[in-house]
């Protein structure tokens, strides 16, 4: 049975990356990467990065920024998404600073490759060796006060690091696997991804 359902906030594809202080649970960097191919804002890329200054060496950002080549089209998606993934929910996204910035990436099946550069800054995130492939299916996905349905397919990798301005990011990618194989990480890829919404919360979070 065919469903049509609107409106469509974005479409695109949106990897993360989580990394920790080796042997802790401490994290020590978040980036959320948005490539939108549709979008009421139109087409563009957002690169959500934060750092944990206290353990990490200093960098030429700071605590992290926004990286981005549409303004508009990134603020909507830090305020109503980003902010709101559990990855972020202890992360103080509405201090970033928005940065703009040429945005790129490549993939070729094995690595998935982002690039952001401003005249000073240099940022390169890299994931790679997929170890699953599972389309997630998400209705009412909480945002704050509201909600939007999900889909997307996520690809979880083994390997995942963050460099600026050629200095490695250190930390390291945490993976899980369960009883039956599967697995998953704080690295993962995100295909064919569309937020659907505001749709309307249902009282019990269903």
């Amino acid at each position: 049975m065919t469903e049509i359902n609107r409106p469509v906030l974005f479409s695109g594809e949106n990897p993360g990356m989580t990394l920790y202080l080796p042997g802790t649970e401490q994290v020590v960097a978040v980036a959320s990467y948005w490539h939108c191919t549709d979008s009421p804002w139109g087409v563009g890329h957002a690169l959500v990065l934060w750092l944990e200054t206290g353990i990490t060496p200093t960098t030429d950002v700071g605590h992290g920024c926004v990286f981005t080549d549409n303004l508009d089209l990134a603020q909507v998606l830090v305020k109503n998404l980003t902010q709101h993934f559990p990855e972020f929910r202890d992360v103080p996204v509405e201090t970033l600073a928005y940065i703009s910035a040429h945005c790129e990436h490549t993939y070729d099946g094995m690595l998935y490759q982002v690039v952001c550069l401003t005249p000073e800054i240099r940022v390169e995130i890299k994931w790679s060796e997929v170890l699953d492939r599972k389309q997630v299916v998400w209705p009412q996905f909480p945002a704050g006060q509201t909600a939007y349905d999900l889909t997307t397919v996520i690809c979880p990798c083994r390997i995942g690091d963050i460099q600026i301005n050629g200095k490695l990011t250190a930390g390291e990618v945490q993976i899980v696997q369960t009883a039956d194989g599967r697995f998953s990480s704080t690295a993962f890829l995100a295909f064919a991804e569309t937020w659907v919404g505001p749709v309307d919360k249902k009282a019990d979070g269903s």
